[in-house]
């Protein structure tokens, strides 16, 4: 098993360093870097609202999850920690920042594992819902070649394989069932500490549905300010572009939407050569020159990057230095 881990760790560690270099093979440097000269300054400061915001309402819709009684300092720094760890190993500042509140005298980790299971699928909800919204904010053209490229193909190919389809569907309700009775099996012969984890776990799980109706629409609320701040710190840097500051809205929006769903691949650097590359060809439909669309992703790829690594960095010392004192 630590085999395959370590064999998946340098794998998309090597792939998103080949998709970086195709990223930028034919881009001169010397002309990346005139066009990294012409960012405007002042947006470097305006990015840092809703960057550092989108983290302050995380911490804050985590919280309604955990309890009030939960310090949100230590959420904000264990969250941030998470993020911290994550561009090096993807996933694992999940599972780190549950186990750093833990240790700052917050929930159990199985509750605070639980309550982030429910955070994110929260998160993939939201990012089906936007990723719709970003089709209907094409231009004609992308439009057009989205539904040539993509989804005709699709639909053609569910309208082949109906059949396939529902035995698929009656397969994975086969396994589904035996999971489950595999779960129940185990459960019955676990020891005391394991199943203790266990029910903390779905404690966590079930923290969504204890929510009274007013925490419940100020969760909702958080949720959608989260991606609010998420479109911001993309629409900035077309401000801060000159060559990319006539963007629209809908080409904003959908730039963000493909960037989320690149940032889910498990590739070190959240993303690195994957979305540089995704989000430079994504730029080029929408006609924008290959120099400017790859100097684009290159500044908002890095600005995050530096930004978990210092402010993340500098929980990493915070939490340190709490569990000392």
């Amino acid at each position: 098993m630590k085999a395959i881990q370590k064999g998946a760790y340098w794998g998309f560690l090597i792939l998103g360093l080949f998709l970086f270099y195709l990223a930028f093979r034919n881009v001169p440097f010397d002309e990346l870097k005139e066009e990294i000269a012409t960012v405007r300054p002042i947006y470097l400061l305006l990015l840092l609202i809703p960057s550092w915001g989108g983290q302050f309402l995380r911490s804050w819709r985590w919280q309604l999850l955990l309890g009030r009684q939960v310090r949100f300092a230590s959420i904000y720094h264990s969250l941030l920690f998470g993020y911290f760890v994550n561009l090096a190993v993807p996933r694992l500042g999940e599972i780190t920042r549950c186990a750093s509140l833990e240790s700052l005298g917050g929930p159990s980790f199985g509750k605070n594992l639980g309550t982030v299971v429910m955070e994110r699928a929260t998160d993939l909800l939201f990012l089906v819902f936007v990723s719709i919204m970003a089709f209907f904010f094409q231009n004609e053209a992308l439009r057009n070649w989205m539904d040539i490229e993509l989804l005709q193909p699709i639909d053609n190919r569910l309208k082949e394989s109906y059949f396939g389809i529902v035995a698929g569907l009656f397969v994975a309700l086969i396994i589904l069932i035996a999971v489950y009775r595999v779960y129940l099996i185990i459960e019955e012969n676990i020891n005391e500490g394991l199943r203790k984890i266990i029910h903390q776990v779905k404690e966590g799980l079930a923290s969504l549905l204890k929510l009274n109706a007013s925490t419940l629409l100020l969760f909702f609320f958080l949720s959608v300010a989260i991606w609010t701040c998420y479109f911001f710190t993309t629409w900035l840097w077309f401000q801060a572009l000159p060559a990319a500051s006539g963007a629209s809205l809908g080409m904003a929006f959908t730039v963000m939407v493909v960037g989320s769903l690149v940032k889910t691949l498990p590739i070190q650097g959240g993303g690195m050569g994957a979305y540089h590359a995704v989000i430079g060809g994504l730029l080029g439909l929408y006609g924008l020159g290959a120099l400017s669309s790859t100097t684009f992703a290159l500044l908002n790829h890095g600005y995050q990057t530096i930004f978990y690594l210092l402010f993340g960095g500098f929980s990493a010392i915070w939490i340190a230095w709490k569990k000392k004192k």
